[in-house]
C-alpha cells in the first residue's frame, strides 16, 4: 500500500521538524488576529528551503503548518497558490534548476496544505534567484560556499549508494519483524510498506514496492546476499604491532555479520566483552568487571564507523584491532572531501552524511544522537577519564580511530591517589576517587561521565566497594537529594552528594563505613523511586530553540521524576539547544499510558513529543 500524502502529513506533525522536515506558516500577526502572509515573502521562503534541502540530504516542506505541528492552512486565491507551487522555478537561479520535486495541494482537516518533497541533488550546487547558496543543517537553513558543495560531488558514487534500488528485492528479503519494531517507534505503528516509504527506503512503482539498498543493509535477512562486506571483524593482537611469519601474533580473529541494526548490537556485545580487563568476585559475592576503555567512547567510535563507512566498497568490512596498548577501529573509505581532518580534531562538529538514508534511520531510532557530534563525544569522554586523546588517521586505506588506555592524571592528583594504594583499587575506582580531589563533592552523573559508562548499573559496582571501605560517603539522604534536585532544577543524578574521606586523618581509622550501603535493595545511583516506578529512556523532540535546559527540566518534572537529562547545546547555531533532548524519567504507569497522557504537552506554544529510546531500563 502506498503511503498517502495526507498520512505523511499527519505523521510529520506528530514527529516534528528535523533535518529532513520543515513547517512553514502562511499566517502572520498575533494569535487572536492572524492574517495571511504576503505571498511574495512566502515564495522566497519556499525556494530557500527547497534549495537548502537539495544542497543537503533532501527533505519535505509543509506550507500551512506551524512550528509546533498545528495545521492552520493557507488562505490565498487559486492564482496566488499556483504562484506558490511554482516558487521552486521562479525563485531559483535559472542556471541551477532544482531536481523535479513532488508537489501536492490538498486539504487536511478542512484546511489547505501545500506539500513539497525534494531529493538530494547530485547535478548542481543550487542557488536562489538572487544568487544565495543555502544548505540544510539540522533544522536550520544556513548560507554556505558553493565550493564546499562542489567538492561533495566528487564522492557521488559512494554517496548515491544507499539510495540506489535493488532490482528483484522484495519484502520477503527483509526482517519484517525488525521493520515493524522500527515502524512502531518512528511512524506510530503504520504498516511496514508505509514505514519504508516514509523513511525513503522504498518507492511504490508499477510493479509494486521497490526497495533501495539502504533498506537491504538495514533490515536484510541474508546480509551476505546483498552486501558481503557488511560485517565487523575483530582481531586481537598479542603486542603493540602486528607481525607475520614466525613472529605471527594474532591470537584471535572473529567476524560478526548481520544487517546494520543487528550488527550494532551484536558487534557491541562482542566488543564490550573484549574490553573487559578482569572479572573477579567481590567481598559481597558479586562478580566485578573493569574495562580498559570508557564504554561510551568505544561505542561512539563503533557506531560512527558503521554509519559513515563507504558502503560502495563491498569487498571490505569494518576492522577492530585490539592491541595491548590501544584499540583501532578502521572503516572502509576516506573522509568525504568536504570534511577536513583538522576540523574534526578541533571538535568543530563538522558533518556531511555519506549515507543519508542509513543515518536518518539510525538517528530516528536513537542509535545516533547528533549528527557530527560522535567524535566530539569520544574526545570528551577520553579527556574526562584522564586518558590520552584519540588518534585519527585518514588515508587511501580508509579512516581510523585509535583509543589508548594510558593514564593522563595531573601529577598532583597522582600523588594524592597514592594514599589509596594499600586498598588495591581498580582503575575505574581510582578514576572515581580522583573526582573528589581537593575535597570536591561529585554526583552519580559525574561518575557516569568520568567512566564513560553505558550501563548505569556499572556505577553501583564501582561505588559500593568504595563505600564499604569507608573511602566515599554520601553527604545527604535520598529525600534530601530529591529536594535539592527540585530546588536547583536539575536531574537527581546531577546532585553532588558524594565525597572522598580524608584517609590521612587520624580520625579515619575510627570512621565506620557508609552505613547506607547496608540496605541492599537501594538503587545506589538514583535512590528508590515511587513504588512500582521504572526508569525509562526517552527522546524529547520539537523543543523550541530558545528553551534552556532548566526549562526543559521544569517541563518534564511537572509530570515525572527526572533522573537524567541531556540537552545538546545549539550555541554553534546561535540557539540555546538543537531542538531535542534525551531524558530518563521515573514513571509508575505503563509506558503506553504515559505517552498517551503526556506526549504533546505544550512548552512555549510548542507540542513537545516524547519517543522511546531504544532501551528501557528495568526496575532496580
Amino acid at each position: 500500500m502506498e503511503l498517502q500524502i495526507e498520512e505523511r502529513i499527519r505523521i510529520a506533525t506528530k514527529i516534528g521538524e528535523s533535518l529532513y522536515r520543515e513547517f512553514k506558516s502562511a499566517l502572520q500577526g498575533p494569535p487572536e488576529n492572524k492574517t495571511p502572509r504576503p505571498h511574495k515573502g512566502l515564495m522566497q521562503d519556499i525556494a530557500q528551503t527547497l534549495v537548502a534541502f537539495a544542497n543537503a540530504d533532501g527533505g519535505e516542506l509543509f506550507v500551512g503548518i506551524e512550528d509546533d505541528g498545528t495545521i492552520t492552512g493557507v488562505f490565498y486565491s487559486d492564482e496566488i497558490i499556483q504562484m506558490l507551487m511554482n516558487a521552486d522555478i521562479s525563485h531559483v537561479h535559472q542556471e541551477t534548476p532544482l531536481p523535479i520535486p513532488r508537489k501536492s495541494r490538498l486539504k487536511v482537516d478542512g484546511k489547505e496544505i501545500l506539500y513539497f518533497a525534494i531529493p538530494k541533488s547530485t547535478t548542481f550546487v543550487h542557488l536562489t534567484s538572487d544568487g544565495r547558496c543555502l544548505k540544510r543543517i539540522d533544522r536550520d537553513t544556513v548560507p554556505v560556499s558553493s565550493e564546499n558543495i562542489s567538492a561533495l560531488r566528487l564522492e557521488d558514487g559512494s554517496r548515491l549508494w544507499d539510495r540506489q534500488v535493488y532490482p528483484g528485492a522484495t519484502l520477503d528479503d527483509l526482517d519484517v519483524d525488525l521493520v515493524s519494531t522500527v515502524a512502531a517507534q518512528i511512524t506510530y505503528g503504520v504498516s511496514v510498506e508505509k514505514c519504508l516509504q516514509y523513511l525513503e527506503l522504498a518507492e511504490f512503482g508499477y510493479s509494486g514496492l521497490i526497495l533501495k539498498k539502504a533498506a537491504l543493509v538495514l533490515f536484510g535477512k541474508d546480509i551476505k546476499k546483498w552486501h558481503p562486506g557488511c560485517h565487523v571483524r575483530f582481531i586481537t593482537v598479542n603486542g603493540s604491532e602486528r607481525r607475520s611469519g614466525e613472529n605471527f601474533n594474532i591470537v584471535k580473529d572473529e567476524v560478526v555479520s548481520a544487517n546494520i541494526l543487528k550488527l550494532i548490537d551484536q558487534s557491541w556485545e562482542r566488543l564490550n566483552y573484549a574490553l573487559i580487563q578482569q572479572t573477579y568476585l567481590t567481598d559481597q559475592a558479586q562478580f566485578k568487571q573493569t574495562f580498559l576503555y570508557p564504554q561510551i567512547a568505544v561505542r561512539e567510535a563503533l557506531i560512527n564507523a558503521i554509519v559513515h563507512r563507504n558502503y560502495a566498497i563491498e569487498g571490505r568490512g569494518i576492522e577492530i584491532i585490539i592491541y595491548s596498548d590501544r584499540l583501532e577501529i578502521q572503516s572502509p573509505g576516506m573522509l568525504l572531501s568536504t570534511i577536513n581532518l583538522a576540523d574534526i580534531k578541533e571538535l568543530k562538529g563538522v558533518h556531511e552524511s555519506r549515507n543519508p538514508l542509513i543515518a536518518r534511520v539510525l538517528r530516528e531510532v536513537g542509535f545516533v544522537r547528533e549528527m557530527g557530534e560522535g567524535i566530539r563525544r569520544i574526545y570528551d569522554v577520553m579527556r574526562s577519564n584522564a586518558l590520552a586523546e584519540p588518534m585519527l588517521v585518514n588515508n587511501t586505506t580508509g579512516f581510523s580511530v585509535s583509543l589508548f588506555h594510558r593514564s593522563m592524571y595531573d601529577p598532583k592528583i597522582k600523588l594524592w591517589l597514592s594514599n589509596f594504594e594499600k586498598y588495591q583499587l581498580t582503575e575505574n575506582q581510582m578514576a572515581v576517587m580522583a573526582l573528589g580531589f581537593g575535597g570536591k563533592p561529585f554526583s552519580s552523573q559525574d561518575v557516569i561521565d568520568r567512566l564513560g559508562i553505558v550501563d548505569t548499573d556499572e556505577v553501583r559496582k564501582v561505588l559500593t566497594p568504595l563505600r564499604s571501605k569507608g573511602l566515599i560517603v554520601r553527604g545527604m539522604s535520598h529525600k534530601d537529594a530529591y529536594n535539592s534536585a527540585q530546588k536547583q532544577k536539575i536531574p537527581k543524578r546531577n546532585v553532588k552528594l558524594y565525597k572522598v574521606v580524608d584517609v590521612t586523618s587520624r580520625a579515619f581509622s575510627n570512621t565506620p563505613p557508609d552505613t547506607i550501603i547496608q540496605d541492599e535493595t537501594e538503587d545506589v545511583i538514583d535512590g528508590p523511586n515511587k513504588a512500582g516506578a521504572i526508569q525509562v529512556d526517552f527522546f524529547v523532540a520539537n523543543l523550541p530553540y530558545n528553551v534552556k535546559e532548566e526549562e526543559v527540566y521544569e517541563h518534564l518534572s511537572s509530570f515525572a521524576e527526572v533522573i537524567s537529562l541531556y540537552v545538546p547545546s545549539g550555541q554553534q547555531y546561535g540557539s540555546e539547544n538543537r531542538g531535542f533532548a534525551f531524558a530518563t524519567l521515573a514513571i509508575d504507569v505503563p509506558v503506553k499510558d504515559f505517552l498517551s497522557e503526556f506526549d504533546g504537552k505544550i512548552l512555549h506554544d510548542r507540542k513537545i513529543h516524547l519517543r522511546l529510546n531504544k532501551d528501557i531500563r528495568p526496575p532496580a
